[in-house]
């Protein structure tokens, strides 16, 4: 089956069944084959790959902070990292998807961090000004036969993730100096708040026209107590809520890359993604249309455009000074054979303790769930 990008928020609505990744231009064969891509054989048994792209690729302030970071994730976890910079002429997602998988082929990958907004990475929407990433290619092993290619590009099946893919882009439009700071502010924050106990309410804001079958799958989460669900809050309701703090925070409804409406009632509702600024909660998740997207200032033209200075979800790793981790997408599909949904199959074991990474690896899911920010965030017992 065939669709076209422009039609993907009916697709939202369908709940996203299928969704297409557009192929680009490039003759990617050509060029993987013809990529030097080397691998340091020094260091062996990496759990955390962080391929950084072109941009940052050489910045010594970013490189600190990453050394900052990853040595943080060793005394932590004890896990080995390496660091990768991406060359211009490799900046193409199909050979990232090849380091990606060499590693996972050698060593013990369960993460991959990928930092700065010129990576070039499929796509698996574009529409009205609306963009939104996929990273089914680099979460499957295997090549193209782990996610299907037609001639008209990747079409979207049910699938198994090997390794958590999370992003670390920050807003295009903004200076330089100020992405870089952003970046280097988040791997800071990710380094030196490794501990976060689950000792807060998980909760959940969710609209009634939408939870016919996720409901029963939200509500089950009330066996990690403390939790709390309300449907159809009203403005008053969000205010409050930001003023308290949990352990996670999660809204589901109508949504665009700029917030959540989490209310069947009219002007009433909506959840900003600037709120996240003020928010209390080390994990957010936002389940929805576009919410693992990104405004941009193009049409739909089958190429995952730059970010514009509007805000959006993915953005707030970047200024909230609580949130570690976000999960976007459609995180509470079902009504297949077998659980596919973020909140069934990966909640439960990052609630019980393991890294949102491990909680991700070997679960089925249709569509893209969007890790933003530290993969290797987990609760502390």
């Amino acid at each position: 089956m065939k669709t076209h990008p422009s039609r993907a928020i009916l697709i939202c609505l369908a709940f996203l069944l299928i969704g297409q990744l557009p192929l680009y231009s490039i003759p990617a064969q050509d060029m993987i084959t013809k990529a030097t891509i080397t691998l340091e054989t020094a260091i062996r048994n990496i759990q955390l790959l962080i391929l950084v792209s072109p941009q940052y690729a050489y910045d010594p302030d970013i490189a600190t902070a990453l050394q900052s970071y990853t040595a943080a994730v060793k005394n932590d976890l004890d896990w080995s990292s390496n660091i990768i910079p991406i060359a211009a002429k490799e900046n193409d997602y199909r050979i990232i998807d090849t380091i990606i998988e060499q590693y996972y082929m050698t060593d013990d990958i369960k993460a991959c961090l990928l930092v700065g907004e010129d990576m070039n990475t499929a796509l698996g929407g574009d529409s009205d000004y609306l963009e939104q990433p996929s990273i089914i290619p680099w979460a499957t092993t295997g090549g193209p036969s782990s996610y299907g290619i037609t001639n008209t590009g990747i079409i979207c099946q049910p699938y198994t993730i090997n390794i958590c893919i999370s992003l670390l882009y920050p807003t295009s439009a903004l200076p330089y100096e100020t992405k870089k700071a952003d970046i280097i502010a988040a791997l800071t924050k990710f380094a030196t708040l490794r501990h976060t106990h689950f000792t807060n309410l998980v909760h959940v804001f969710e609209s009634s026209d939408l939870n016919t079958n996720s409901k029963q799958l939200y509500q089950n989460l009330a066996q990690y107590k403390p939790f709390s669900y309300k449907e159809d809050p009203r403005d008053t309701d969000i205010q409050l809520s930001l003023s308290k703090s949990y352990s996670m925070y999660m809204v589901h409804g109508h949504s665009t890359p700029a917030g959540t409406d989490v209310s069947t009632q009219a002007q009433t509702g909506w959840l900003s993604a600037d709120y996240l600024d003020q928010l209390q909660t080390p994990f957010f998740c936002a389940d929805g249309c576009y919410v693992g997207g990104w405004w941009s200032n193009q049409l739909d033209n089958d190429i995952l455009d730059a970010s514009s200075d509007a805000p959006w979800y993915g953005s707030k790793i970047f200024t909230s000074p609580f949130i570690h981790a976000m999960a976007l997408g459609f995180l509470s599909q079902n009504g297949f054979s077998k659980p596919i949904s973020f909140i069934e199959n990966v909640l439960p074991k990052l609630l019980s303790g393991k890294t949102l990474a491990e909680a991700m690896i070997g679960t089925c899911s249709i569509g893209d769930t969007i890790i933003v920010g530290d993969p290797t965030f987990h609760f502390t017992e």
